[in-house]
């Protein structure tokens, strides 16, 4: 069965270009999510009386703010995307913002997407008592420790930034691209109205 790479002709160095060009519309996206759901925190107040309020809401929301953030730097096996975006990305990043960085990508691999029993201290304790031994689970649960506001807000920038630079990155490469990509036939258009929406989603992409 022929791959993709063959079907499309190209060479080696074009379906490279083509797989780093996927991986920046798809990590468009993933900073696009992670904005707007820390805009959601910040903007929508959900911070305030926490944890007597929206507790569990905050700790949703922080998580998946966290895991849309941090998908575009983590390996992710595919034949059309390129694993990760290149590091080069974070030029721009202050040293605050570069802290947080690498505290967003270490929660997401140890506390949040997956359940690493390193960071979770996972070897239990015994309590003697009166009434025989207790066993005791030491978690470090991702539950107990949402970002702080400051420090949500802080995504958000950063968030925002990325996002630009993928945008940026598109247009440098969409020229370059263009000979090459597949080409479609534009749907069937039943009336004016419909061809103007057509036309209003086209150039919102």
């Amino acid at each position: 069965m022929p791959t993709v790479q063959q079907e499309l002709g190209l060479s080696d160095e074009q379906f490279g270009r083509l797989r780093l060009f996927n991986r920046i519309l798809i990590s468009y996206n993933d900073f696009k999510q992670a904005h707007e759901i820390a805009s959601l925190l910040v903007d929508g107040d959900l911070y305030r009386n926490y944890p007597r309020e929206n507790r569990q809401l905050v700790i949703a929301l922080n998580m998946a703010a966290v895991v849309a953030y941090s998908r575009p730097f983590l390996k992710n096996g595919s034949e059309l995307a390129h694993n990760r975006l290149p590091g080069r990305v974070l030029r721009d990043f202050t040293a605050e913002e570069l802290k947080l960085h690498e505290v967003l990508l270490k929660d997401r691999n140890t506390m949040m997407a997956h359940s690493d029993a390193d960071a979770n201290e996972s070897i239990p304790v015994v309590i003697e008592t009166n009434r025989g031994p207790i066993v005791v689970p030491k978690n470090a649960s991702a539950y107990e420790t949402p970002l702080l506001p400051e420090a949500m807000q802080l995504l958000r920038v950063m968030a925002l930034k990325l996002r630009e630079h993928c945008f940026a990155l598109r247009q440098e490469m969409e020229a370059e691209l263009i000979p090459f990509l597949p080409r479609v036939q534009p749907e069937a258009r039943d009336d004016a109205g419909q061809a103007a929406a057509t036309e209003e989603n086209i150039e919102r992409k």
